[in-house]
């Protein structure tokens, strides 16, 4: 997963609290396991939507993923 992204973008501490704490509450929210592969593509979108946001609050993350909550539904079957 971490080829996804340009290595020289680096995550504090601080930073990857964030995106752990978004990622954990839209998991909860939409019943997903942390080891799907539902989980595995919201890792993924939060890390993109945290490098592409001029804001990066929690609230603005959260939104921003929630606004595509029906990519990480958990999947029939």
């Amino acid at each position: 997963m971490l080829s996804r992204f340009p290595h020289n973008q680096f995550l504090g501490p601080e930073d990857l609290a964030l995106c752990q704490r978004v990622f954990d509450q839209i998991c909860a929210g939409a019943s997903l396991e942390r080891q799907s592969i539902e989980a595995e593509d919201l890792a993924a979108a939060v890390l993109t939507a945290f490098h592409c946001s001029p804001n990066r609050t929690e609230a603005d993350l959260l939104a921003a993923i929630r606004s595509r909550r029906n990519d990480f539904e958990k999947r029939a079957g």
